[in-house]
């Protein structure tokens, strides 16, 4: 929460004291470390968080061999292709801070891995500190230099600021030694787990920044566009406003929920216990955050960031309910993932990317931002099928167990969706609150009724229970 608070008071900071041009050049530096970042990453962290061997010292020294060479090569590419990145978002201005910007994904490379190894063991402090340490940091720095600099570099500072505070951090709190190592048993070992999250990266490019990539290469690849930097930076603001409870619930997921069905990926009945119950409590999130974005995420836009971002209020309700999608495809993702298929997450990003053939192609007959969104939510309303699917023919797992809860969550938006078109959200942002508070309170009675196992999981009666000490994994 303090995470992704301290990224919301940053984009609000940058967003009042540049333009929207100026904030769309930021956000090409996010697309361009994006572009690096997934499409090599091997999930390391992961795979010593899921594998029973993953405390062994050898594999952490191996990975954090694999992680730092990684990290050398993004710089490299980056050093490499930073000219012609620039020249493709229309600012050859730019071109040294691309150049600088390389700094990034080599700081990132030196990071420990101790923080994702104590996570075995539900230990999640030290990698708290290294997340709100590092945020709040760069956070404090981000107003004056902001003020200062009054364009796009005061992002690429706090970038570059965020990336060497975390990978110090990370050092502080670890307890081994920072060291490398080469055994062949363990790189292939990596490998044969992230070959499928590399392609995987690819995947969650096209889908997390693949828009934006074409909104702000639009006017070089598409003649017949209207595009520019300026619809980019409305579109990043409300795409970062939208995402950042999805990115909340994911990065509880991946440290909470894997090693939470991991511990129990040979107890059958256990195991699905727990991913009901799970999957009931994140359908419950998602609506009480998607439903009050839908019916008045454009005027509150309007009030935090300025009204010359107001135009997001067209597009604003897509995007909520697209990242609502995507925080309910969370717990099918690691439920898998937990099983040691990291193949379902492959295969639903491939799905999810045919949205971006439909974003090109109303982008070349002159589609507006509203276009675009609606082409990521039926993307991923096909990506949550497709996940689900797989995970109930490859590992068992119902598909009632995901989409029940996912029912009450969907009629709540729906009505979120109808009363905004009708204009409630242009009433007044006391009508606004209250059709948002009373859908909320429907859609969380509606599933209390219909699920008693909820009712105990937020009483703290259930949640917890029956969870299995490792020789107990051992012996089942």
């Amino acid at each position: 929460m303090v995470s992704q608070a301290c990224s919301f008071v940053r984009n609000i900071i940058i967003a009042r004291l540049i333009s929207p041009a100026d904030f769309g050049i930021a956000a090409t530096f996010a697309v361009t470390i994006s572009v690096f970042e997934l499409t090599s990453n091997l999930n390391m962290d992961k795979l010593l968080i899921q594998a029973e061997d993953g405390n062994e010292v050898a594999f952490q020294k191996t990975a954090q061999l694999l992680q730092a060479a990684k990290g050398l090569i993004n710089a490299i590419f980056i050093l490499l292709l930073g000219g012609p990145i620039a020249y493709l978002f229309g600012e050859p201005r730019a071109r040294w801070a691309f150049f600088l910007l390389a700094l990034v994904p080599l700081l990132r490379s030196f990071i420990h891995l101790d923080t994702y190894r104590f996570q075995r063991e539900m230990r999640f402090r030290p990698a708290v500190a290294v997340d709100v340490c590092s945020q709040v940091l760069v956070t404090v720095v981000a107003l004056p230099l902001a003020f200062w600099l009054r364009d796009y570099t005061a992002m690429l500072w706090i970038l570059i600021l965020q990336a060497a505070s975390a990978t110090v951090i990370s050092h502080v709190v670890s307890e081994r030694p920072y060291r490398w190592a080469w055994e062949k048993f363990y790189v292939r070992r990596i490998i044969s787990f992230g070959w499928p999250l590399l392609v995987n990266g690819l995947l969650l490019f096209i889908i997390m920044d693949g828009d934006r990539f074409i909104i702000g290469s639009a006017h070089r690849l598409f003649p017949g566009s209207s595009l520019t930097l300026a619809d980019l930076g409305v579109y990043s603001v409300a795409f970062a406003f939208t995402m950042a409870p999805t990115m909340f619930v994911a990065n509880i997921g991946t440290s909470v929920v894997l090693p939470h069905l991991s511990r129990v990926q040979r107890m059958r009945s256990e195991f699905e216990r727990r991913y009901s119950s799970l999957a009931q409590i994140v359908s419950l999130v998602t609506a009480a955050v998607c439903i009050p974005f839908i019916t008045a995420g454009g005027r509150v836009i309007a009030l935090i960031y300025g009204t010359k971002y107001a135009a997001a209020g067209a597009f604003v309700g897509w995007l909520a309910a697209m990242w609502g999608l995507r925080m309910i495809r969370v717990t099918p993702t690691l439920a898998a993932m937990a099983l040691g298929d990291t193949r379902n997450a492959m295969v639903s990003n491939i799905v999810r990317t045919t949205a971006v053939v439909g974003i090109v192609i109303g982008v070349v007959f002159g589609a507006g931002l509203q276009w675009i969104a609606a082409c990521g939510f039926f993307g991923e309303l096909m990506a949550l099928g497709t996940c689900v699917f797989r995970l109930k023919r490859e590992h068992g797992i119902q598909a009632s167990r995901s989409v029940k809860p996912l029912l009450p969550c969907a009629v709540g938006a729906g009505l979120a969706s109808g009363l905004s078109a009708a204009g409630v959200s242009t009433t007044g942002p006391i009508a606004a609150i209250f059709v948002s508070v009373a859908l909320v309170a429907a859609v969380t009675s509606a599933m209390l009724l219909a699920f008693p196992t909820l009712r105990s999981q937020l009483r703290g009666l259930d949640f917890g229970a029956a969870m299995p000490a490792a020789n107990e994994q051992v012996v089942s």
